[in-house]
């Protein structure tokens, strides 16, 4: 096994540059506003946004009729309740 080295100072100096180059690159590769790419993914952002409202409204639709069958099933299961309660008296 080899002892550890410690990088000299050139070497991290390239190291760095080649990172900040790198970088730049990645950066350079994003679609310009304007462009078809561009267009594009906002186009399908927008679209994203819309299902995951139409879900939501959904969800929270379905979380309303529950709780209205909830509330139109209480009185039938108080009776219930109220019956059995004084059968065992």
């Amino acid at each position: 096994m080899s002892a550890f080295r410690e990088p000299s100072f050139k070497e991290r100096q390239d190291a760095a540059a080649k990172a900040k180059q790198a970088a730049l690159e990645k950066l350079r590769a994003r679609p310009r506003p304007g462009g078809p790419a561009f267009v594009q993914q906002q186009a399908d952002r927008v679209s994203r946004a819309t299902e995951q409202a139409t879900a939501k409204e959904a969800r929270a639709a379905e979380t309303a009729q529950k709780k209205a069958r909830a509330a139109e099933q209480k009185p039938t299961r108080d009776q219930r309740y109220a019956a059995r309660k004084t059968r065992g008296k």
